[in-house]
């Protein structure tokens, strides 16, 4: 049966990358700046195989009234965390430009 979505092309960086990856190579991007740019949220293990990726739609239902909540500031929070989690504290995060069709509409006000 085909799906009536498309699969992300999100794929797990290579080891090397991960392994050097810093919270400061964010800089200050912000929830707000990654819906404006249509950017999934990419949240990598450094200690396991798992990525998931917070699509545009997820961040603006997650963090809707808190936009201006920086992405790094919120990747030291993240683990590891949940079903099929290794429980480590230790990721790596980077957007990824989502798939899908979508577009932002900002709160009212919002420039």
């Amino acid at each position: 049966m085909a799906s009536l979505n498309p699969t992300s092309t999100l794929e797990r960086p290579p080891d090397r990358l991960l392994k050097t990856f810093k919270i400061a190579q964010i800089g200050n991007d912000t929830v707000r700046t990654y819906l404006r740019r249509g950017f999934s949220l990419a949240i990598c293990c450094r200690d396991c195989p798992r990525l998931i990726e917070w699509t545009p739609p997820e961040l603006e239902r997650r963090f809707g009234d808190r936009l201006d909540l920086r992405i790094a500031d919120l990747a030291e929070r993240l683990s590891c965390a949940g079903a099929g989690g290794c429980g480590a504290k230790d990721v790596a995060v980077f957007p990824h430009l989502y798939d899908l069709p979508w577009r932002w509409s900002p709160p009212s006000g919002d420039v």
